[in-house]
């Protein structure tokens, strides 16, 4: 039997799963050791690797853009430059490594086993602290020719917009849309200091001040997922990242909005929930390492 590992390397954990073709049949974890620029952080999986048995192949997802042959354009909250993190991994294991960025990670697992199984070409949005998302496509992730494809949370959405994007721009899409934008949106309204989920709580209770921020927030996500399903036309958009914690409250106001502003052709796009949390990056490097 064959077997593949998944690393999902975060800012302050790394997650690995050992899969065979069919199921995750081991999940483990160790912290991300960013002293010393980073340098630390491979060596460590490796002797993880080591530890935890014989495998094929392994697909590393890392938090910056990657590019086709896995050369990462700096992981600035891991302290990596330029460099090749899958090519460093083989020489430190042995095993064929295959790279990707950690959102079109989760978007592959997310494909395979998750929101999106059943579906050749999905994109998924993944709402957290920005706004991310990985694109999938006949089966296989589309990279972009700088490793950028998916950077959706940075689309303009309002340049009148006066706040500043934490990219140096104004009125992006993460502005309303991520757990932060949606937070400060809020304040703005009054609720006072609040978490997005604060936010969906109170929405779900009928508070009218809750309910505008969150149809606000779904109003902007729902016109930038039409804008990118005009380019892409993807069978169907799976919503993910801390924020899809507010199930069908979002879903079904993105999916109104999404209606409202899609292309004719695209209308019909399915607009799902992600199903595997925190460990859809781990199957997407798992199956990434199968192909």
């Amino acid at each position: 039997m064959s077997f593949f590992y998944g690393i999902d390397v975060g800012g302050t954990a790394v997650k690995i799963g050992r899969f065979n073709k069919e199921k995750l049949l081991e999940r483990f974890e160790l912290p991300t050791d960013i002293s010393d620029g980073g340098q630390h952080i491979l060596s460590g999986i490796a002797a993880a690797l080591r530890a935890h048995g014989t495998a094929d192949g392994a697909g590393i997802g890392v938090p910056g853009p990657v590019l086709p042959d896995g050369t990462v354009n700096r992981c600035v909250n891991l302290g990596w430059g330029v460099c090749n993190p899958a090519q460093e991994l083989t020489t430190l294991t042995g095993l064929p490594v295959k790279a990707c960025n950690d959102a079109d990670a989760a978007a592959l697992g997310e494909q395979w086993q998750g929101g999106g199984r059943g579906f050749a070409d999905i994109l998924l949005v993944t709402l957290g602290t920005g706004v991310g998302a990985g694109c999938v496509t006949g089966g296989k992730l589309l990279f972009g020719s700088h490793g950028a494809a998916g950077e959706i949370g940075h689309l303009c959405m309002d340049p009148e917009e006066t706040r500043l994007c934490s990219c140096g721009n104004h009125g992006c899409l993460e502005q309303y849309a991520s757990a932060t934008g949606i937070a400060a949106m809020a304040r703005q309204a009054g609720l006072g200091e609040v978490s997005a989920s604060e936010v969906f709580d109170y929405a779900g209770k009928g508070d009218r001040t809750s309910l505008s921020v969150v149809d606000k927030a779904c109003d902007v996500l729902g016109r930038g997922i039409a804008s990118v399903c005009a380019v892409l036309d993807p069978e169907a958009v799976v919503l993910g990242g801390g924020v899809s914690g507010a199930g069908e409250l979002l879903r079904a106001n993105v999916e109104k909005y999404f209606r409202k502003y899609a292309f004719h052709a695209c209308r019909g796009t399915k607009i799902l929930l992600a199903e595997l949390g925190g460990d859809a990056g781990i199957y997407g490097c798992a199956r990434l390492a199968m192909e």
